[in-house]
Parts: C-alpha cells; structure tokens; sequence
C-alpha cells in the first residue's frame, strides 16, 4: 500500500513533468523470478519461437520477423508461461499509483499492453524523437489540437536491470514543440531541453506518452525493461484505440485467459474484451499513420 503523502507527490510530478520514477514496484524478492522469466522469453523470441517482437529498424507496428530484434510483445500470452508477468501486472501497488496518476478509481481501470524492451544483440539502434500518438510532421495547429486529446491511460518502464535508455523533454506533454525541438524532431538531430530518465533496476517510471520522449539501444548493455500501460475512464475512448488495439491482444479474449488472472484484474479485462468487440472489424489503422 503507497501512502496518501507519496501519491500526491507523484502524482504532482507527474502532472508537472510529464514523467515521474517510483522506486519500490519490483520488490526484492520479485526481481531474480523477474529476471528469469525476462530470460526465458527473451531467448524464444530471439530464436524466432515467439513471433510478436519488434524488430530492429522499425519503429512502430506493424512488426515482421527479422534477426535482431528491440522488444518482445504481449510477455503475458499464456503460449509463453511466465505466471509472474501476468501476477506483477495485477500488484495493487501498481494498480493504486497507475489509478492515482490517472486521477480515476482503481475499479475502473482497463487491462491494455504489457511487453519487454530488450537490447538487440548486433546493431545498434535508436527510435527517433516522438510522440506516441501525435505525428513529428504536424503543424503547430495539428499538434495544440492533438495535445487536447486525453488519451485516457498511463505508460510505464520498469527496468529489471539499471537503464538508460530513455530520454524524455519534462512538460513537453502540455505544450507544442519550440522551433528547435521540431526541428530536431524532424531531422533527428541533438534535442535541446532533453533529460535522461535513468532507472535502478527495481524502478518503475511512469510517463504520458505524448511527451516528447526517445529510446536509444546498444548490444552491449543488457535491457530487460517491462513495459506497458493500463486504460481510464472513458475505457474504450475512440481516440486510444490506435495506440493500444495496433498490438494483437485476441489472447486476452480467451476465456481460459480471464480464469488465469486475479479478480483485481478480471472487470479490467472485461472492459478491455468489450472494447475489442465494438472494434472488431473496423480499420483503426496504427498510431503514426494518422
């Protein structure tokens, strides 16, 4: 249980800075099991066992197979059989500050996204400087409309090993970019302004994904990062289909899949199911093709 006192300084942060770093989610007894299970799959995904990867060059779905590859999706498919990622999913304290950041009740969250950020094992490689949900080529006035849009969900790493790997622009998720951050934007250039959010392993932050935020990735520093996200009220928002319906999440729909998860976790599923179906069949296509 997080006390009154911590929420309301994360969630002040937050608010503030578009990102904030909790330490303590990845209790020590959870992090060896953690690491382990990380392992297991990393190595089915990086011998082509487990298909749904992210590969190396590509930034944004949809992903094909390929021999060096930057995350593994969907680490809770029962296909994979890692209990542990599905139960630290469920972890109260995660559900309670997710809930608190998202200023909604725990009750009613939805069950979204949860894969692994890995080092490749050859090339380096480096996402570009991005927004999750609003194009690098929009103008001021597409961005500032853009960034109205509650996208009714909060994102998350949390690093089973120190990382850093992650950069990020505090407030850039309440603003348009400058004329130097667009530029860098677009060209790919040095960003003014940026940070490093450098994670313990243990540490857990949590960040709006429409700040201005980059990954870089090297072979030879191992990243075993969970990442993932949870939804808010309105569950099933129109405007967040395209970020979180772009992954295949057709496991989750399998009824054997609800029986698995904790009761936390079952009304966030259901939610999640049901929105699966009001999409079923229509073309939502991926977040960066808006």
């Amino acid at each position: 249980m997080v006390s009154t006192e911590d929420l309301n300084r994360y969630v002040k942060s937050y608010k503030k800075d578009g990102f904030v770093i909790v330490p303590g989610l990845i209790r020590s007894t959870d992090l060896e099991p953690l690491r382990a299970a990380a392992e297991i799959v990393t190595e089915r995904a990086r011998k082509h066992e487990w298909k749904q990867v992210r590969v190396v060059g590509k930034q944004f779905p949809p992903w094909t197979e390929e021999d060096d590859i930057w995350g593994v999706q969907n680490i809770m498919h029962p296909e994979l059989g890692q209990d542990i990622f599905r139960e630290w999913y469920g972890r109260h304290d995660m559900l309670q500050i997710s809930a608190a950041l998202m200023g909604c009740e725990l009750g009613d969250m939805q069950f979204e996204l949860f894969n692994m950020l890995i080092n490749p094992l050859r090339a380096r490689y480096g996402l570009s400087w991005h927004r999750d949900d609003v194009k690098a080529t929009a103008t001021a006035e597409e961005e500032e409309e853009a960034l109205k849009i509650d996208h009714h969900g909060i994102q998350w790493n949390a690093a089973l090993y120190d990382d850093e790997c992650l950069s990020a622009i505090p407030g850039s998720h309440s603003r348009i970019r400058t004329s130097e951050e667009r530029e860098a934007n677009l060209s790919g250039g040095s960003m003014p302004g940026s940070v490093p959010v450098a994670l313990k392993a243990g540490e857990t932050v949590f960040y709006n994904n429409n700040i201005l935020h980059v990954g870089k990735y090297t072979p030879e520093t191992k990243r075993r990062t969970l990442h993932g996200c949870y939804g808010s009220p309105p569950v099933g928002d129109d405007t967040r289909a395209r970020n979180i319906l772009q992954h295949d999440l057709s496991y989750t729909r399998d009824p054997a899949f609800r029986e698995l998860v904790s009761d936390d976790l079952k009304p966030m599923l259901d939610k999640l199911n049901s929105w699966q179906r009001r999409f079923e069949g229509v073309e939502i296509g991926y977040s960066q093709d808006l």
